[in-house]
């Protein structure tokens, strides 16, 4: 696709697509760049490859490994001690396969009691536990602020004023996700500030309040995200973040690869067009 923006596939849109036939099917497509996850059971990481055989597998394809998705709750300081072990292991395991960003994902939980001001303490908290092991390995933290009513951390303006609080403000970047974006109800884009954009569609016939993860489809001209308006935005602003699929629609991650490879190129057309 020569001179479209950078893509990117994340894992959940085939998780039981092994790794090698997964980085097949993004280098078959032209992409060349994927996110792993951790929270992926039946498969783990890279489906216990070694670690030799996982390099030759992302450079039989020439593909990069562009983040690993993800630590959660990162900001929540009951779990800090666990989340700081956590993150030293996914750092080793990131440094494995030549992956230099991890994604932080906030508690989305409705039984959270914190309030605002205790949230935005304990983001800072957790950015300066976190800041150390990043600087060290020379890696970012992908910062995703979750629209869901009962996120800890709902937008990327308050993300920002956690990373400008805190000791590694360098250590951290924004990931913009278009789902939550939307959910949010955030008008601003921070597309300097922008390391990585999550895409996704939500087809109309549901009210925002029931909108869930599931609903997360291919995009397509039904889409009531605004998806082709937010990427406009970003890219008239300037941002040169890579753009990675991340449906996590059942429909999507049932279809065989034929039909999603389909169905993929004609988002990708209808997206960037």
């Amino acid at each position: 696709m020569p001179g479209s923006p950078t893509l990117c596939l994340n894992r959940i849109i085939s998780p039981r697509l092994p790794l090698q036939e997964f980085l097949k099917f993004t280098a078959d497509l032209g992409i060349g760049y994927v996110e792993l996850r951790n929270d992926l059971p039946e498969v783990g990481l890279v489906d216990g490859l070694t670690e030799a055989a996982a390099q030759a597998a992302f450079s039989e394809g020439k593909i990069r490994p562009l983040t690993i998705n993800a630590l959660y709750p990162f900001e929540d300081v009951s779990v800090l001690d666990a989340n700081t072990q956590r993150l030293r292991g996914l750092i080793v395991e990131a440094k494995r396969i030549h992956c230099s960003q991890i994604v932080f994902c906030p508690l989305n939980d409705a039984t959270d009691r914190r309030s605002e001001a205790e949230r935005a303490d304990q983001l800072v908290t957790a950015l300066n536990a976190y800041g150390p092991l990043l600087a060290e390995a020379g890696m970012t933290g992908l910062i995703e602020p979750l629209g869901f009513s009962v996120s800890a951390l709902r937008t990327k303006s308050a993300a920002l004023a956690g990373i400008a609080s805190c000791d590694y403000p360098a250590a951290y970047k924004l990931l913009h996700d278009t789902f939550h974006h939307y959910l949010s109800g955030e008008t601003d884009f921070f597309p300097a500030e922008t390391a990585l954009i999550h895409v996704s569609g939500v087809l109309p016939g549901k009210a925002i309040s029931d909108i869930t993860d599931d609903d997360r489809v291919l995009i397509t001209e039904e889409d009531i995200l605004d998806n082709r308006g937010q990427v406009a935005t970003l890219l008239k602003s300037g941002s040169t973040a890579p753009f990675s699929y991340e449906p996590f629609s059942p429909q999507v991650r049932d279809l065989p690869v034929f039909e999603l490879e389909t169905q993929l190129k004609r988002s990708i057309e209808y997206l960037f067009s």
